[in-house]
């Protein structure tokens, strides 16, 4: 009797706990409007974005992009979309600074009947074959699995699929597909060293969170302009996640651009077709892994990063092979399934959400004098929200460090205990106001 007394008892003397343990709850299970998926995205991005700087850089002088933009083509009097030989010439440059792979994110899906003979664009790209250097071209593959790219360009070059759907902000590695297991770009200029022994997909069936890294490399200021860019050495890792954190408090008094796209420069090494007559950049793709991207005005080909903003579709092939030449098997993923088809982090925000509930329940009606400092502390609803708070952000710590999965939204449950918290703390609030007057009244009178 006793026992069901002091576990009752608060459900009914506390309806108000009780009600937005409910509340907290249907969020988090049914979605409502889809507001926890809008706090999962923020929550992730912001994370993603104050983390950048801490970024390793084990991988940054190993990939290359080389962009064609509308100034390239200016500067190489040439004009979009290029022609078979234009492309061709352009490829040979590249192979003769010996990349260690390449990858072209262009398409070769349509027949180009302005674009000139294609004969001599399938000879460049059988000359990577030739010389042994991995060539992946680009490819869309139909309902059915079926390659898209050109019979006489996909005879000379591997392809790798660039569409898909449903998988939000996350790079797949490998797609599923009628025709079997299709590598995606980053996955396969990773296993270029491991063609010989036959490589294994073991490790990379879940789809990739992309880290984006934040410094730029200053050893690149000889071939491109970094002026306005953050590079490495500039600042320390901590005092760039300081001016962050400042900026991010105070959105309102700043420029959306300053908060949301706080580096302007691309993390990876960047060169631009043109420069590719110069002989000085053998040292920037001479055993590298290249990527040939085109950034058109009028073309929309854009990828969004939580750190630079948008930036040309290759870019995401470029970080997403980062992650893997830095991380490995240990590239960060989204929380594998579990119970009833839950995932782990899902799970562990509903536990939190449930002791945040549970602790509500017995917090007593009027904070504790007696005791100790530690009990007297625990009475307060304040303390329980700084407890709850940090066990959030250690326990998504602790998932992407040692368990390699994705942050979970520590924002959306910090500011659901927060609320629910301040609710139920407001009849507290406002008798120390009313007792502070009074006190002051008294004082007056005095």
């Amino acid at each position: 009797m006793r026992l069901r007394q002091i576990f009752l008892a608060p459900l009914f003397s506390k309806p108000g706990a009780v009600l937005g343990l409910l509340l907290m709850l249907f969020v988090a299970f049914f979605n409502p409007f889809g507001l926890r998926d809008a706090s999962d995205r923020h929550s992730e991005t912001w994370l993603l974005r104050m983390l950048a700087p801490f970024y390793p850089e084990a991988g940054q002088e190993e990939v290359v992009v080389v962009l064609i933009d509308d100034q390239a083509l200016a500067s190489m009097g040439a004009s979009w979309p290029l022609r078979y030989g234009e492309q061709a010439r352009l490829l040979r440059q590249l192979l003769s600074y010996q990349p260690k792979s390449l990858f072209v994110d262009l398409l070769y899906t349509q027949r180009r009947y302005d674009g000139g003979p294609t004969a001599g664009l399938q000879r460049a790209l059988g000359s990577f074959h030739e010389q042994g250097v991995p060539l992946i071209l680009a490819d869309y593959h139909d309902a059915h699995g079926r390659s898209l790219v050109l019979p006489e360009f996909a005879s000379v070059a591997r392809t790798a699929a660039v569409n898909w759907s449903g998988y939000g902000e996350r790079y797949p590695l490998l797609l599923q597909s009628p025709q079997g297991e299709l590598r995606t770009p980053a996955l396969q200029m990773y296993q270029v060293g491991c063609e010989a022994q036959g490589c294994s997909a073991e490790g990379f069936e879940a789809p990739l969170l992309v880290r984006w890294g934040y410094w730029s490399d200053a050893r690149m200021q000889g071939f491109v302009d970094l002026a306005g860019c953050d590079v490495r050495g500039q600042r320390g890792d901590w005092g760039q996640l300081f001016n962050m954190l400042v900026a991010d408090a105070f959105r309102s008094q700043r420029a959306a651009g300053e908060v949301e796209r706080p580096q302007p420069c691309p993390y990876t090494r960047t060169l631009y077709a043109n420069q590719l007559r110069d002989p000085s950049v053998a040292d920037v793709l001479r055993g590298k892994h290249v990527l040939l991207g085109a950034h058109i005005r009028g073309i929309p080909d854009l990828v969004s990063s939580p750190v630079q903003g948008l930036l040309p579709g290759v870019y995401v092939h470029a970080m997403a092979l980062d992650n893997l030449l830095t991380q490995g098997r240990g590239y960060w993923r989204a929380a594998p399934d579990g119970w009833l088809g839950i995932s782990l982090s899902d799970w562990l925000e509903i536990g939190l959400l449930l002791l945040a509930g549970l602790v509500a329940l017995w917090i007593p009606v009027q904070p504790r004098t007696d005791g100790g400092r530690l009990y007297r502390c625990a009475s307060h609803y304040l303390f329980w929200f700084a407890l709850l708070s940090s066990i959030a952000l250690l326990i998504s710590f602790y998932l992407a460090r040692w368990l390699h999965i994705a942050p979970f939204d520590w924002l959306g449950l910090v500011l659901m205990i927060g609320l629910f918290y301040a609710y139920l703390g407001e009849a507290r609030v406002a008798e120390w106001w009313h007792q502070r007057k009074r006190r002051t009244s008294t004082e007056r009178e005095i």
